[in-house]
């Protein structure tokens, strides 16, 4: 599988959220940023923030819907590992 065909989906999302990445380590990896009124889904290609590879290992996400006015009107947390 090539490099730029590896990705993550993250699914059921609010219309308009961000979604930042970090390492079990608390170490910032990186951050979608999701507006779409038609889908719930958003995609990351396992990158990092310099856009360098992320290794394996555990990661924890971190959702926060945006109100119109940018303010977070909800929020949750959730972990995912990436084997290869």
């Amino acid at each position: 599988m090539a490099e730029f065909q590896r990705k993550i989906r993250f699914t059921n999302l609010p219309q308009t959220c961000e979604i930042k990445i970090y390492t079990v380590s608390g170490e910032y990896v990186n951050k979608i940023e999701h507006n779409d009124t038609e889908t719930g889904n958003a995609w990351w290609d396992m990158r990092t923030v310099n856009n360098q590879e992320v290794s394996p290992g555990l990661y924890i996400f971190y959702v926060a819907q945006k109100g119109i006015d940018g303010k977070t009107l909800d929020s949750s947390v959730g972990k995912f590992a990436i084997i290869r």
